[in-house]
Formats: C-alpha cells, structure tokens, sequence
C-alpha cells in the first residue's frame, strides 16, 4: 500500500486544487503526478459476494403526495409489478411514511422501505434513511449546506438529485470541460460532507447527460480519498417513468440497514435503458454483474457480466477513466499495461437493450 506520506502529499495536493479552484484559479496536478504505475487502492466490491441474490432499487419516486400522477399504493404496486424490492418515497418536501399509512404492507410485499424525501427549497437533494424533518413541509430549510448535515446528524444520507439542472455545459456538452465555477461547488459539498454519499447520474429519461462528465470529473479530481458513488433513479412522476433506473445490491439480506450500509461503503451497481432509442429499451436485458476480482500481483482488474444467463463479451465492456475517457475495452484491464490512467476507474457494460455501471475504483501509486 502506499505510504502514509505519499497519502498526505496527494491529499494535500487535491486539497490545495480544491481551494484554488474554489477561488476562481484553474490549476494542474503536478508534472508527473500520474506518471508511476497504478494499482487499486480503493475496491467497493472487495468483499462482495457475488452469489448472494441481486436486491433492486429506486430511491428517487413521486406520488400525489407531492407532484407525482399516482397515488403511494399505486407507485408501490408499480414497482413490486417490476420486481424491485427496496423503494423509497420521495416526494418534496414530505415523508410519506410509513406505508401502511397508504394501504401497503412490505412485508407482505416482500419489499424495504426506505424513508425520505426530496429536499427541494434549494438545489435538490434526496434524504434517505431518515423521515428528516417532521413535518417537512413546514420545517425543511433552504439551505443546501444546512440540509445535508442535519440529514446525516440524523442518521441517513444524502444524494443529489439531478445536479445537472443546476449547471450548464459549455457549447459542446461531453467535449467542454466542466466550468471551474460547477465543479468547485460540487467538489465543496462532497468535501464538507461525509453524509453526501453520491450523485445521481442517471435520472428519469437521461434527462441531464451532461451529469455523466460532472461525476467524471468530480472522480478525477477527488479519488481515491473521497470516492463519489453513482445512482440511477427513476425520478417518477407517472407509470411510464417506473421501470427505466435500477440500483443493484448483492447481499444475502435486504434490510434498511443493510442497504443503507451497502450505500455508504459503495457495494451496488447501476443500471439505465435510457442509454438506448426507445424502440430498443429492454429490461430484461440489464447486464447484471456476476463478478468483481482484483488480482494484486497480476495488477488486473476483471469483471463478469450477463445478460439473460449469457455471459456478456469483450467487446461490450469498456473502462473509463482520465476524466470520462475510454482507456480500455475487454472483461479483464492490465493496469500495467494500460496508458491514461489517473485517480480512478470505472467500468460501462452494454446490452442490446440497457446499459450497466460499476462504481469507480481508486487508484495509487504503491
């Protein structure tokens, strides 16, 4: 592992980038700094177990509680129609909590609840895992920075909800660099915010793309001491917005607090059919990971996948990282071998009909 002053060194350095970025001056990481072999130094999925059934979740679903088209005992059938079983309610500015109070048991359904809502008085933020606070309508504060901490002072956490409504990309979307001001603001909030676990990166129909280069370069700039995770979420407002987001737990139990732990150490993937024309949208062609293996004195990092039982090719799995470049295709990746390496990596499995993320994995230098 690397050493605990090398550490220090490279914390120090993003940290002085953060500071300078948030005062309006762009600068590089040192000439160099990526030059040495990478090697995993962060793995979410390090103590997996891959055979253990794959829980699927929503954590971002409106009802007539808030803005949503149905009622919470039709969104919550809605969902147990399309097999997830772990569901929050998030509508804004209110908890609609507990189930029972709107006809549904899940228990009987076999599903988790997970309390929380949209935090909206502000750029969105989904609270989950608490009913912070009651009432919400009455108490919910507007201050982004003020929501998140008492969030997690009461014990859940904290997401943002589609942030690429709140920036805007340059002329070219996906080619332009984030704009320094965005991503100081974001890398602020994740910096200051243990309880700010992740970002959704998918939402609703892909509503905001450009979201994928904003996590990308937050990866880039904050990995591997401050991981970033990803979320796919419905954002439903109606029956034809279920179905499209899925987040995938592999655990032996699906419990509130054993999804709420599997969140907080990164232990689940993401999936989307928003990737693809509509005509060619297909759940029941999700790639589901059926392995994660990093061979420390090979130094490679191998994933398996399938697709309806068949297990996926080469060809359909790339590796992303140096900001949201492509720097490798294949089920296995060298890290030896492979040109462009910087703080992280990630991987995107693509099906005919969905398409399939990996959280990112932290890379040093040992």
């Amino acid at each position: 592992m690397a050493s605990t002053l090398s550490r220090r060194i490279d914390r120090y350095v993003l940290l002085a980038h953060v500071v300078l970025l948030t005062a309006g001056i762009v600068v590089g990481l040192p000439d160099g700094a990526y030059a040495q072999e990478k090697t995993v130094v962060l793995n979410p999925y390090e103590s997996v177990n891959w055979d253990a059934p794959h829980h699927k979740g929503n954590f971002h679903t409106h009802t007539t509680e808030s803005d949503g088209s149905q009622a919470p005992a039709a969104v919550i059938d809605g969902y147990h129609a399309q097999d997830y079983n772990v569901l929050a309610l998030t509508d804004h500015n209110h908890v609609t909590w507990p189930w029972q109070d709107y006809g549904r048991d899940p228990e009987q359904l076999g599903m988790t609840p997970v309390p929380g809502n949209e935090l909206s008085r502000h750029n969105h933020n989904l609270s989950l895992f608490t009913t912070y606070p009651a009432p919400v309508r009455d108490t919910s504060t507007n201050r982004i920075h003020t929501s998140i901490q008492e969030v997690a002072e009461q014990g859940g956490l904290n997401v943002l909800a589609h942030p690429g409504r709140y920036w805007q990309p340059g002329d070219e979307p996906g080619r332009d660099p984030v704009p320094d001001d965005a991503l100081a603001k974001y890398m602020g909030l994740f910096y200051g915010h243990e309880g700010l676990v992740g970002m959704e990166v998918h939402n609703q129909t892909d509503r905001y793309p450009w979201d994928r280069q904003l996590w990308d370069a937050l990866l880039e700039a904050m990995m591997p001491e401050r991981p970033v995770w990803g979320f796919a979420n419905d954002d439903s407002h109606g029956e034809h917005h279920i179905g499209l987001n899925a987040n995938w737990f592999p655990r032996a139990e699906n419990g509130e607090a054993a999804i709420q732990a599997a969140i907080e150490d990164g232990q689940f993937y993401f999936s989307t059919v928003t990737t693809h024309p509509e005509k060619w949208q297909d759940l029941e062609r999700t790639p589901r990971i059926t392995n994660v293996h990093y061979d420390r004195q090979r130094n490679t990092l191998t994933i398996s996948a399938e697709v309806e039982g068949e297990p996926v090719t080469p060809n359909q799995v790339r590796w992303i990282s140096n900001g949201g470049n492509v720097v490798a295709t294949g089920t296995s990746v060298d890290l030896g071998e492979t040109e462009g390496l910087t703080t992280y990596l990630r991987a995107e499995i693509r099906s005919e009909g969905a398409q399939t993320y990996t959280q990112p994995f932290g890379l040093g230098v040992e």
